[in-house]
């Protein structure tokens, strides 16, 4: 067994959804991302702070069908 002092791991995963009804101001958020490739992290849900929650609030790990990892030791 070792111990790694500093492992820094960036986990992306991709989730594909049909048929979905949202309120009407996030489908406009949703739609402004997608059109820019703006993306929102949780520093930043002032951007999009509707589209940010609903995101969060319905969008979870176990829906990934993809998932991708990035490893950093220092």
């Amino acid at each position: 067994m070792r111990t790694i002092k500093d492992l820094t791991v960036k986990v992306t995963y991709t989730v594909g959804l049909s048929d979905v009804e949202v309120p009407e101001e996030v489908a406009k958020q949703l739609e402004q991302m997608a059109d820019y490739g703006f993306s929102i992290c949780d520093s930043e849900i002032n951007k999009f702070p509707e589209a940010f929650n609903w995101l969060s609030d319905n969008i979870s790990e176990d829906d990934a069908l993809y998932w991708e990892y990035e490893v950093e030791i220092n």
